[in-house]
């Protein structure tokens, strides 16, 4: 009987290190998805700046051809 139980105790402990190992895992885990997840807004703002230049862009062609349709022909 207290084989058994010694056994159950060295279960026990070689549970919990395998528990604290997975614990140490999971916060380095969430460390790097912090990192990915700033960086991830970084690249939202960066691609509505994008889109903001690109509108712009094509309202300015969209005026010059209408300059250059509107001028008279010679």
């Amino acid at each position: 009987m207290a084989q058994a139980t010694l056994q159950n105790q060295r279960k026990i402990i070689s549970n919990d290190r395998v528990i604290i190992r997975n614990q140490r895992k999971i916060l380095g885990n969430q460390t790097r998805l912090n990192e990915l997840l700033r960086n991830q807004g970084k690249i939202l703002r960066n691609q509505k700046a994008i889109i903001r230049n690109q509108k712009k862009i094509l309202a300015d062609h969209a005026r010059m051809l209408s300059r250059h349709s509107a001028a008279p022909r010679r």
